[in-house]
């Protein structure tokens, strides 16, 4: 050990950890004397190694007494021990760690005590630059901007970042929560990182490149990272995880798996199967062991559907357990024959077929473009033809029978397409009527009606010919392009040139003059917009929205309705998306929403009554009063509750909650609710929602309305299914119509059926004929109105529960995919726990209950409760105590 001079300790240490590393080790100690900020400690620590490395270090710093050295007697095999040794030998405020074959930027020590001390953050990290032959920013997308003192549990991405050596800790901090490196287990950083963000009080970024990480693939001696070829790697790896998933859910953050999770798959996990076709038979076998039991601890499957295509599919056959379905995919990815033909359809979607796989579960395996490759051969060019014989190889495709092909020559320029005849397998395009420039090939490839249309490559082919044609009017040839594009040149020669180029200046003049005249009716709406904004708001007239002008319905109607009964001098304003049949009552105006007399009557009036979002139509002014009446209590995660909400959508949410004067809560449970995931410190009115006034009262007249509306003879029992929207799954709406298929042949004839789906999908459900005993119900405005008709409610996670509850009547929950709604949505309550009627998880269960509702009378008293918690503030004036304290 070499003597280091007694001076007052610099602020910063950096712990330098070397294992036969000869070649490299003096570069990376180099990296540290050259450094702008000259006080800092080196602590050089040498794992026993077998090479030079020891000597070079010695006669490096020999005279550099700020540097030291600590030689291991018998060699860590890791880097713990190293790094926590070089712990024990500082004495600094701060520490940094250097592996022995990087090396750092010439500033990277300044930069980092700088922000450091200028933040007070426990960590600061910077950025990495990997590099080989050429140098890669690791984790790019992470180190953006800077970000100043934040908590990884808002912004969890930085958990992607696993390394230790681009950062700098505080050296208190690692005390304080005695955190070091744990000895003995590989993959060390992915443990010690992942603990040091979650038990960081905060954490700053800043975007700076501070260190230089060498990737050498080819080393004779390879470090641990790329020894992937070796079982025990893989073991390593996954025992790193583990540790941090039992330290992160001890810690109270299980929340966060999920990224920790995304972070496993798309890069540790993802490294693996990279190497997956040169490894043995037996490291195979073990892997899909060892991955199958991690990925059934801490994971749910439903954080594969997240993933890109390829490594959802991956993952979840891994999940599975079918090795030879994994393999075959492998296979497919990497454009090798598969030992069966595993691309297969369901009725909605191709999916890579397993024999393990549920039905349920399909969509996880789904392929959105199945591969292919073209072949083109015996091309034959002429003045008037072009032909060629066409194949297109579908890759491990189960059924080729029902796969339709079109191809296509296109002038993009032009808008001018030659559609080609197909004949025993043989392409010909009639060229009488090709037009001057380049015409590119397309092929549309139809799977069971769905059509994929493909803009042909050269290198998609398996050969393409050059051809040129001439003639005393023009030229043909075939070409490719810069691009990488095929397809067929026609050079008209001179005097049709001059006619070709006149016409199309002119027809770009046309389009010219055709899209100034579009800029200057943009221009003079926002003209008129300006002035119509100057205008002075009218105190007495209000406006009113429901669905975004989609229904006639919600609290807005109840207000509305109480308010023209109540005799007051207001005009009424209608904000609809069919004015002509829009269903409203009275005295009362109605524009089309977004439209110029729209913005005009939200400029000029002072009250806004609305229940989802309109102040992006119009700016509001001081003087106007926005009453926010929303549409539901809360069941769904959102707003600043969503695990996955972005910045785009938090700042399009505060643009709405700003402009806010009142906002309506129905209960106090939903109160704390909204103020949280709003961010709303705004005035709440508890006051109940003035929707269910209705179902408090339940005048007769209105379910005579409602069934004379749908010919619902007396004595008919009424059961409304009512499903939400799973804005995720596009299927789902298939599923809802194949399950009311099956429930029309089950009910008796004294049963009728209501369907009621979303309001989005409303004018979707109006193009099906629906079967027997099944009414469709959702483009009747008011749901209200069916509740009081209603003898059974069918839902899942729908807020229709909560106003339902008002009256006390049964309540069957059809919670097919309630792990998956969990997963993409989340809830504020347990559903489990706290419904108030029976969980039914398939159909079968459903008609059990309807069979013999006798046996819902088991949950009269969660109801009865369920009832008390959320519409206990419901006694029928709701709607008077809100018009009693926004218009005064």
């Amino acid at each position: 050990m070499s003597n280091f001079e007694q001076k007052q300790t610099p602020e910063l240490t950096v712990v330098v950890i070397a294992y036969n590393n000869e070649l490299y080790v003096e570069e990376a100690l180099e990296s540290l004397y050259h450094q702008t900020l000259k006080d800092i400690e080196v602590v050089v620590v040498n794992d026993c190694s077998k090479d030079r490395t020891g000597e070079i270090i010695e006669e490096y710093i020999a005279d550099k007494p700020n540097f030291r050295v600590v030689h291991l007697e018998t060699n860590s095999g890791g880097c713990n021990v190293p790094r926590n040794t070089g712990i024990l030998h500082s004495d600094s405020k701060y520490v940094m760690f250097l592996d022995g074959d990087d090396w750092y930027t010439s500033n990277a020590c300044e930069v980092m005590l700088n922000a450091a001390k200028r933040t007070g953050s426990d960590i600061v990290a910077g950025q990495v630059i990997r590099t080989n032959n050429y140098e890669t920013w690791y984790k790019n997308q992470i180190y953006s901007r800077e970000r100043t003192n934040i908590n990884v549990r808002e912004f969890p991405e930085l958990i992607f970042d696993s390394l230790s050596v681009n950062k700098i800790y505080k050296r208190e901090f690692l005390d304080r929560n005695n955190l070091r490196f744990q000895e003995g287990l590989h993959y060390e950083d992915v443990l010690f990182t992942g603990q040091a963000y979650f038990l960081a009080n905060s954490i700053s970024i800043i975007p700076v490149p501070i260190y230089y990480w060498r990737v050498v693939e080819n080393a004779k001696v390879k470090s641990i990272t790329n020894q992937r070829q070796d079982i025990k790697n893989f073991i390593n790896r996954i025992n790193s995880h583990r540790f941090l998933d039992k330290f992160m859910i001890d810690n109270g953050d299980a929340i966060y798996l999920s990224h920790k999770n995304n972070k496993f798959f798309r890069h540790d996990l993802r490294l693996y199967v990279n190497d997956y076709l040169d490894v043995d038979e037996d490291y195979k076998a073990q892997f899909h062991q060892l991955i199958q039991e991690y990925l059934h601890e801490n994971i749910n499957k439903y954080e594969f559907i997240k993933l890109a295509e390829d490594l959802r599919i991956i993952c979840y056959l891994l999940y599975l357990g079918d090795q030879a379905a994994f393999e075959d995919y492998i296979h497919y990815l990497h454009d090798l024959p598969t030992k069966e033909l595993r691309i297969t359809h369901n009725g909605d979607f191709y999916y890579f077929k397993s024999d393990m796989v549920p039905k349920e579960d399909q969509k996880f395996l789904k392929v959105t473009n199945p591969k292919f490759e073209i072949g083109i051969d015996d091309l034959q060019l002429s003045e008037n033809n072009l032909k060629f014989n066409s194949n297109v190889d579908l890759k491990s495709f189960e059924d080729k029978e029902v796969v339709l092909y079109q191809w296509e020559l296109r002038n993009k320029s032009l808008k001018h397409s030659i559609f080609g005849k197909n004949k025993d397998g043989r392409i010909e395009f009639d060229l009488h009527n090709l037009l001057p420039g380049n015409y590119y090939f397309y092929l549309t490839i139809n799977f069971l009606g769905k059509a994929k249309e493909v803009l042909v490559k050269y290198d998609m082919l398996n050969k393409m010919e050059y051809i040129k044609v001439e003639s005393n009017k023009y030229s043909i040839s075939t070409f490719v392009n810069e691009k990488n594009m095929i397809g067929i040149k026609n050079r008209p020669h001179s005097e049709l040139t001059d006619i070709y180029w006149k016409t199309r200046k002119r027809l770009r003049k046309f389009r010219s003059k055709r899209n100034k005249n579009k800029k200057n009716n943009g221009l003079l709406t926002r003209a008129v917009k300006k002035l119509l904004y100057k205008l002075p708001v009218k105190k007495n007239w209000v406006l009113f929205e429901s669905q975004m002008g989609k229904q006639y319905s919600d609290n807005p109607k109840y207000i509305y309705e109480e308010l023209k009964n109540s005799n007051k001098n207001y005009k009424y304003i209608w904000s609809c998306e069919n004015v002509n049949e829009f269903p409203v009552e009275g005295n009362v105006t109605k524009v089309k929403r977004g439209s110029l007399k729209h913005y005009y009557y939200m400029t000029r009036s002072k009250y806004w009554v609305d229940n989802q979002g309109i102040s992006h139509l119009a700016p509001k002014k001081k003087e106007q009063i926005y009453l926010q009446t929303w549409h539901g209590t809360p069941l769904k995660k959102m707003g600043a509750d969503k695990d996955n909400a972005t910045p785009a959508e938090m700042k399009k949410l505060q643009s709405q909650t700003k402009n806010w004067n009142y906002f309506i809560s129905p209960n106090p449970y939903s109160t704390k609710i909204f103020k949280k995931a709003f961010k709303y410190t705004g005035n709440v009115l508890e006051t109940g929602y003035p929707r269910n006034d209705l179902l408090v009262q339940q005048p007769e007249q209105i379910k005579k309305k409602v069934k004379n509306h749908f010919n619902i003879p007396e004595g008919k029992k009424v059961i409304l299914y009512a499903p939400t929207f799973r804005d995720w799954n596009e299927n789902s709406y298939f599923d809802t119509l194949r399950d009311i298929n099956k429930l029309s042949k089950e009910i008796n004839d004294d049963t009728i059926v209501l369907l009621r789906l979303h309001y989005l999908l409303a004018s979707k459900i109006s193009q099906i004929q629906l079967p027997g005993h099944i009414i469709n119900a959702s483009s009747y405005s008011d749901i209200q109105e069916l509740y009081l008709i209603t003898d059974i409610l069918i839902t899942d996670y729908s807020s229709v529960m909560f106003d339902y509850a008002v009256l006390k009547r049964p309540i069957i929950f059809y919670c097919y995919d309630l792990d998956e709604y969990l997963y993409y949505r989340g809830m504020y309550f347990d559903l489990k726990e706290d419904a108030p009627g029976p969980i039914c998880t398939n159909l079968e269960e459903v008609l059990q209950f309807i069979r013999q509702p006798e046996q819902l009378d088991a949950y009269k008293n969660k109801l009865e409760q369920f009832s008390k918690t959320y519409c206990g503030i419901e006694d029928g004036q709701a709607s008077k105590r809100v018009i009693e304290q926004v218009f005064k």
